[in-house]
């Protein structure tokens, strides 16, 4: 199944929009990480969006969704004093000087932190997305994962265009 949606994503990235394809991405990266400690499935998965939000109304489908049993609600915090809860952190454009310090924040409260950054993966960011031609596809930060106390899952990892351990 994850290969079908993300091959389907990345073989329709000129033909949908690049949002459309990065939130379908950012559902399924929710499907293929694990957070320590395992949260009580009861427990809400927060997906959040801080700073600029490229995305529209393009996450609202996953509102509700379940993923690994859990699910999914939405969140845009104002500042990072609303950041504590998300399980998922998207970090805007807006955000770019403060990287180092959210970073820092997400790293302790253990959340998976994504962005379209440049070099998001290589200053600390754990999975960023990348564009090749017209493809979107995504590096991921295995270390920054692992310092945080997450799992990702090899499925996923094979996907990606490049992992930094």
């Amino acid at each position: 199944m994850l290969y079908f949606c993300l091959g389907l994503a990345s073989a329709h990235a000129s033909i949908r929009s690049e949002y459309e394809v990065k939130a379908a991405f950012l559902y399924n990266f929710t499907r293929f990480v694990t957070w320590s400690p395992a949260e009580n499935n009861t427990t809400p998965l927060e997906v959040c969006v801080f700073g600029d939000d490229p995305f529209g109304d393009l996450l609202e489908p996953l509102r509700g969704r379940k993923s690994q049993g859990r699910e999914l609600t939405l969140r845009y915090p104002d500042d990072v004093a609303g950041l504590t809860g998300c399980d998922v952190l998207f970090i805007g454009q807006s955000q770019s000087r403060s990287l180092a310090s959210v970073l820092d924040i997400a790293r302790r409260e253990g959340m998976l932190t994504v962005s379209d950054l440049p070099d998001f993966a290589f200053k600390g960011g754990m999975v960023g997305y990348v564009k090749q031609g017209n493809v979107i596809r995504f590096e991921i930060n295995l270390k920054a994962a692992t310092d945080a106390g997450l799992t990702i899952n090899s499925r996923l990892l094979e996907l990606a265009v490049r992992v930094l351990r």
